[in-house]
């Protein structure tokens, strides 16, 4: 790591990102086998997790920001639903409205991958010294502070960069 802060340029943030994660990411393989065993696929996972986040989603509040269409996400959705992943039933309140929610077998898969993500990230970073991974923990846990903070809305406490620099 280079000694000279000054020299580090902000902008390739994402770069060394990227390369910290290729180099740790699927050390194990068992995020491959747990969607493999499920039968899902990287598309449907994201979907199921979007669904958790909201709660309750309709069709139309999935396809919102959504690369697929509307017809290939009802399919999706469909399969999901058919594979004990997502349940679909009308809405309580709107009637013509179908509520997406994710089932207690979807959440409990989510929390599975992210645990052997997390292995397999511990795993690639064993390598580190002790004292550059709870450096390197202290500045991710920042990061992911100001980022929710910066996705709820409020940057009243986001650190000032000279204070992350430290």
């Amino acid at each position: 790591m280079p000694r000279d802060r000054a020299r580090i340029d902000p902008n390739r943030a994402g770069d060394a990102l990227r390369r910290i994660v290729d180099l740790v990411s699927h050390r194990s393989g068992a995020v491959f086998e747990l969607m493999n065993d499920a039968a899902v696929t990287l598309p449907q996972i994201l979907l199921i997790s979007r669904v958790e986040k909201a709660a309750s989603a309709s069709l139309s509040d999935l396809a919102e920001g959504s690369t697929a269409s509307a017809a290939a996400l009802s399919q999706m959705i469909e399969r999901l639903v058919q594979q004990g992943m997502l349940d679909r039933a009308e809405d309580p309140i709107d009637r013509r409205r179908k509520a997406i929610r994710a089932t207690s077998r979807a959440c409990a898969l989510l929390r599975k991958l992210e645990a052997a993500r997390s292995a397999d990230y511990e795993l690639g970073l064993a390598s580190l010294s002790g004292g550059l991974r709870t450096q390197l923990a202290a500045t991710l846990e920042l990061a992911v502070a100001e980022i929710e903070r910066a996705r709820a809305g409020d940057r009243r406490d986001a650190p000032a960069d000279e204070e992350i620099a430290r």
